[in-house]
């Protein structure tokens, strides 16, 4: 029987370099994720250089960093078991808030990239919004309240025959702001991969496994870890919600974007009024 790449590690764990051993922390705490990210991506993450990611998988016995992902993935199938949505014990919703407050401090740590991406949206000729499947809501919510505080806001379908049309009125002097979690969406990767020479690209994803990572102008992560096998999405809305906040403090007219809007509400009864 084949080693497991945890046998190979602990046997040469004295023989690795600096940026090797950087590379086997990760593996350890994070193999999901390094399972399906390129030797690129673990680099950049890592502040490492690809060929030290390259090195670290040869090191192990491996051909390269994709066959050591080869077989992380076949590990993760062999101990992946379907897991009830119900969780176990009686202390679940504490459990539950545990897991949130830890989805969410990650979203206090990237305010710089946050505002670097509401730059990109707030300035954007038309600001182009999308998700597929499960991300679908979040774009969908993403839209509604940006389109509250500026204009030009187009929300994509999220299946490829939807937006197809789209693409033709599509401008450099426009952003697409795409939200894709995994199992991410093969038609979200079309569209980012589409368009990724013709505008600006905000991406929201979940840490450093996303496919799309690669044609991104600027990424904005949050973490989906959850007590069941239904992943969280409360760092996704979350995210999406200060990203709107953002966009708020830099786009032009807003307050007064905002009272036409309350004036038209009122004008169409849009709301039950109390009494």
């Amino acid at each position: 029987m084949q080693d497991s790449w945890q046998a190979r590690l602990a046997q040469r764990a004295d023989d690795l370099t600096a940026a090797q051993r950087a590379v086997a922390d990760q593996l350890h705490s994070r193999q999901h994720e390094l399972a399906y990210a390129s030797a690129t991506q673990v680099a950049r993450e890592l502040g490492v250089s690809a060929s030290s990611v390259v090195r670290f998988a040869q090191a192990l016995g491996y051909d390269g960093w994709p066959t050591l992902q080869a077989e992380l993935r076949r590990q993760l199938r062999e101990t992946r078991r379907l897991v009830s949505l119900a969780p176990e014990g009686a202390e679940y919703i504490e459990q539950f808030v545990a897991a949130q407050a830890q989805n969410l401090a990650g979203l206090a740590r990237q305010a710089q990239v946050i505002e670097r991406a509401a730059t990109v949206l707030a300035g954007a000729a038309t600001l182009w919004v999308g998700g597929d499947r499960a991300s679908a809501q979040v774009a969908a919510y993403t839209a509604h309240y940006l389109r509250m505080i500026r204009p030009g806001v187009r929300l994509l379908p999220g299946n490829a025959a939807g937006y197809a049309d789209r693409l033709l009125d599509m401008q450099a002097t426009d952003a697409l702001l795409l939200t894709s979690m995994s199992r991410y969406s093969r038609d979200s990767v079309t569209l980012a991969r589409r368009v990724r020479t013709q505008l600006p690209i905000v991406l929201l994803t979940n840490e450093a496994s996303s496919p799309l990572l690669p044609f991104a102008t600027t990424s904005v992560l949050f973490a989906t870890e959850s007590i069941s096998g239904l992943p969280s999405d409360v760092a996704a809305y979350a995210t999406a919600h200060v990203l709107v906040l953002a966009v708020a403090r830099l786009a032009k007219g807003v307050p007064e974007r905002l009272e036409r809007a309350e004036a038209l509400w009122a004008e169409l009864g849009l709301f039950q009024e109390d009494g």
